[in-house]
């Protein structure tokens, strides 16, 4: 692979994970114009279904050995995705965009932990600073030790904390799910899954009550095409072409671009421990990917980033 070839990878990369920082701060616009979290995750997850599946159409035509069981573990697997969605936008409602990413972002270590649960190998010792790293830049973050924690509404503190809990054990499955398949592929048939889970939770209300003409429609085209179509897409295109590592390392740029649109868009205030706390996650998500030891390099897509 040339080196302008992997530099596009890298950019594609970039954007993709860029992509989904925007999206908290579109769904608190949505609740600001008075649409529900039912009609704003209905309508996203829908959006993005019919758009995915029409970019995905021609490569599926041309694949074979998609088994039935195969299609049901995809399904199962966007359950967990879907799950994500609904309890991280129910957390938006009453948290700042900008604190329910964070809570969002401990799935960094609960994944090594349930990684060790499950494939029975401790964390090395970069995982376990890596891990110790994020709870240290999120307790900064938090503004608990500037006195702001007052007033944090604890129920959206636990949605978020479920939110993290689903996205790890998302991550966990989809990377052991047709791993063969396009990458495209895999997150379609995922976002039909969390489609399907997310209309059972909350029934579909929107395509019948009015709410797509008084404008619901367009912060639904916003939010799946910047939650779900631009991210798959890019991230399907590039990751599979550069480290596992560095793909990681630069899907961590979605912490940084929720806390700036926030801040531009819903006049977040954010001080002088919000951002440390925030250079210092960013910090532990480096060093969880650093290796003892010389090991070969080897890519990899970015395993659990799809839409929520």
């Amino acid at each position: 692979m040339t080196s302008l070839n992997r530099w596009t990878a890298i950019w594609l990369v970039l954007l993709g994970a860029a992509s989904y920082g925007v999206l908290s701060t579109l769904v608190k616009l949505g609740y600001q114009n008075g649409f529900t979290p039912g009609e704003i995750i209905g309508s996203q997850n829908f959006f993005g279904f019919i758009a995915l599946w029409l970019i995905c159409l021609p490569q599926l035509r041309k694949m074979k050995g998609i088994t039935l069981g195969t299609v049901l573990k995809l399904l199962f697997s966007g359950v967990f995705t879907g799950l994500t969605g609904y309890f991280y936008y129910l957390s938006l409602q009453v948290l700042d965009a900008s604190f329910a990413v964070l809570l969002l972002f401990q799935f960094t270590w609960m994944g090594m932990l349930l990684g060790w649960l499950l494939d029975k190998k401790a964390p090395n010792r970069f995982q376990w600073l890596a891990m110790v790293l994020v709870l240290i830049g999120t307790l900064l973050s938090s503004g608990v030790l500037s006195g702001s924690w007052e007033g944090v509404n604890l129920g959206g503190v636990a949605l978020g904390l479920l939110a993290a809990v689903c996205y790890t054990l998302f991550i966990c499955f989809s990377g052991r799910v047709a791993t063969h398949f396009p990458p495209l592929v895999r997150s379609t048939w995922v976002v039909t899954g969390a489609m399907m889970i997310v209309f059972i939770l909350m029934p579909p209300q929107f395509l019948w009550n009015g709410s797509l003409d008084k404008g619901l429609w367009y912060w639904a085209c916003l939010m799946s095409v910047f939650g779900m179509i631009v991210p798959s897409y890019f991230l399907a295109k590039g990751a599979p072409f550069i480290e596992t590592g560095l793909a990681s390392v630069l899907g961590a740029v979605e912490l940084p671009v929720v806390i700036v649109c926030s801040a531009l868009l819903l006049q977040e205030s954010q001080g002088t421990l919000q951002w440390l706390g925030v250079v210092i996650i960013l910090l532990g998500v480096f060093v969880s990917e650093k290796k003892i030891g010389r090991s070969p390099a080897k890519t990899s897509v970015i395993k659990g980033k799809t839409a929520l």
